[in-house]
């Protein structure tokens, strides 16, 4: 019985001894010289700016090779597509270097805000958070820097001195929404997330913007929140929930498009400096937006149109801002109907092709448009009322209210229109900045607020343009697919989002199918916007220049897909007749893809 309790307990101390060598090999790997931060992040930069470049040259290499009768194999393609797509995929997350970026992986500022902001948005709402935050860390005792603090009192959207709050005087107006059992929780959450995030990284977390997601957001939220407690193996499991949404789109864009159009979109976003891993890495479901947007590109490549419609619904739900890329299904829809409508009231005609009336309302519309609304709605029918459920009756109406208190405030790493028009010399943040200031970019906002509302005339007229150009490239496309991402320059205009958003233009690659030409353009574009990160030192400066490299790729994007202006293609579209013959007709491919 010694004996084998003897050779139990070598066993278990070989095991042990075993594990701890692996630790040590796996930590003397990351603690090698060329692993180090500095080092790491360089090295990381100049494969973001060459893996790019060097795609773009073997698409046209395997171009070449093809039209000079020497084909490169298709095998040997997809090999080296398959590798780009897995080293653009790592190098989006630094290959998991645990020297860089955020300790232990998981990102304390965007869990503070989303993981209480969802989990307590009961008890909080979208104007609490930092109040009450700061209340428990006095009662935990930290009563003295609490009161050294500043705080953005989100009612208002100002950045206070913490004596010009409730947090010391009137503790109540934030505890009155607890139950004693859930501000307990709440206290040992929030003594967790300082504790792993003390100094001026926490300090700095409650000035500023709030918990910000709509209320279908905060049930998805709330659910996975409430599953565990702050601490490090739960925060590193919500933050792996955005790492298989990533893998999730690639393989959906494998599985929808091919492995050329996945390489082309993974290596786009695994290199693009907006949307880059420092905003949103590490983070809880911060990529769900984008994968309900991609799944709705694949859905309807696949003809699964209800699917599609509910997807893009789930995802505009999630983000607001993803409803606008419905103008790119909704122009083509208009458009059937329209020609719908003449066909009908010409009796053939003009050289329509006669119709018969159709019964009712449904009738008029194609039965893959009707599939599409149909899962628009159907989706809506349940989130929304879930929602409502989970996050409150007065949700919806306290999300808009919110939105409108803070949409006008303008950030350094907006992008779109608006700040393409109102950056100039003298209003940029190297000369306004006053240090001297509770707010020290006060007179950088004003000035851009200002003269957005002098700039607001040419604004709508390139809108417009942008509008009717894109209406004009898909007056005879019938691929809801397609739509969408002809869709991007719209969003651009509409919108003045924050840098990590543009992760969205990841469903221009499927373009890629219809005009094979953009595959350089797209990878060039995500290469061309990390060299121009380098060079610029204000934040301002730096995320105006990509906004213009994306407006200038919004436009590229139209230019390819649609044909030239002319009075007689018009004439042609709207009398229903062939598009008048070019000198030089597109490929067959090409063209079969388009339809």
């Amino acid at each position: 019985m010694n004996f084998l309790s003897a050779i139990s307990a070598f066993n278990a101390s070989s095991s042990l001894d075993h594990a701890a060598g692996l630790f040590g090999m796996a930590d003397f790997f990351w603690d090698s010289m060329i692993f180090q931060s500095g080092r790491w992040t360089d090295a990381m930069n100049k494969v973001r700016i060459g893996l790019p470049l060097i795609a773009a040259l073997a698409v046209i290499w395997t171009w070449r090779s093809r039209k000079l009768g020497a084909p490169v194999p298709e095998r040997i393609q997809r090999r080296f597509g398959v590798l780009f797509t897995a080293v653009a995929f790592f190098a989006y997350f630094d290959f998991f270097n645990p020297n860089t970026r955020y300790p232990e992986y998981y990102h304390r500022h965007e869990l503070f805000h989303y993981y209480l902001g969802s989990k307590y948005f009961a008890e909080i709402g979208y104007t609490r958070l930092y109040e009450c935050a700061s209340i428990a860390e006095v009662e935990l005792g930290r009563g003295q820097s609490v009161r050294d603090r500043e705080i953005r009192d989100l009612r208002v959207n100002l950045i206070k001195p913490m004596a010009d709050t409730y947090v010391l005087s009137r503790p109540e107006e934030c505890k009155s929404h607890f139950t004693p059992q859930r501000w307990e929780q709440w206290k040992k959450d929030v003594d967790w997330i300082h504790k792993s995030a003390a100094g001026e990284y926490y300090e700095n977390m409650v000035k500023d913007h709030g918990y910000n997601p709509p209320p279908v957001w905060t049930m998805d939220g709330k659910f996975f929140g409430s599953l565990g407690v702050a601490g490090d193996k739960f925060f590193k499991a919500l933050a792996s929930i955005d790492v298989l949404f990533h893998i999730g789109i690639v393989l959906l864009i494998g599985w929808a498009f091919g492995w050329k159009v996945m390489m082309v979109a993974t290596v786009f976003w695994g290199c693009n400096a907006p949307a880059n891993f420092y905003w949103t890495g590490g983070a809880f479901m911060r990529q769900d937006w984008i994968f309900f947007l991609v799944a709705s590109l694949c859905l309807a490549k696949k003809r699964m149109f209800a699917l599609s419609g509910a997807a893009l619904t789930w995802s505009a739900l999630l983000r607001v801002f993803p409803v606008i890329l419905f103008a790119g299904p909704g122009i083509v829809i208009l458009l059937q109907l329209i020609q719908k409508y003449r066909r009908v009231q010409a009796g053939g005609g003009g050289g329509l092709l006669r119709e018969s009336k159709p019964k009712n309302l449904l009738e008029w519309l194609h039965p893959t448009h009707r599939r599409f609304i149909g899962g628009c709605v159907i989706a809506t029918g349940i989130l929304v009322p879930a929602s409502v459920v989970v996050a409150g009756p007065d949700a919806y109406v306290d999300f808009a209210k919110h939105i409108n208190v803070h949409k006008h405030t303008p950030l350094t790493n907006h992008m779109g229109l608006e700040t393409v028009l109102v950056h100039d010399w003298k209003g940029r943040m190297r000369f306004t900045r006053d240090d001297n200031m509770d707010d020290p970019f006060e007179g950088w906002k004003q000035g851009r607020l200002d003269r957005f509302h002098t700039m607001k005339p040419v604004f709508y007229g390139i809108t417009l343009g942008i509008f009717l150009w894109t209406v004009w490239a898909l007056r005879r496309t019938k691929a809801l697919w397609l739509a969408m991402p002809l869709g991007l320059g719209l969003v651009f205009c509409l919108t003045n989002l924050t840098c990590y958003y543009y992760s969205m233009y990841i469903i221009a690659a499927a373009l890629v199918m219809a005009r094979p030409e953009l595959a350089p353009v797209i990878l060039l574009t995500s290469s061309a916007s990390q060299i121009l990160q380098i060079d610029y030192y204000w934040v301002d400066d730096k995320f105006t220049v990509q906004a213009w490299l994306f407006f200038l790729f919004s436009v590229l994007l139209l230019i390819a897909y649609s044909r030239p202006f002319s009075m007689e293609r018009l004439r042609a579209w709207w009398n229903d007749q062939p598009e008048p013959r070019l000198k030089h007709a597109p490929s067959s491919s090409a063209s079969a893809a388009a339809e």
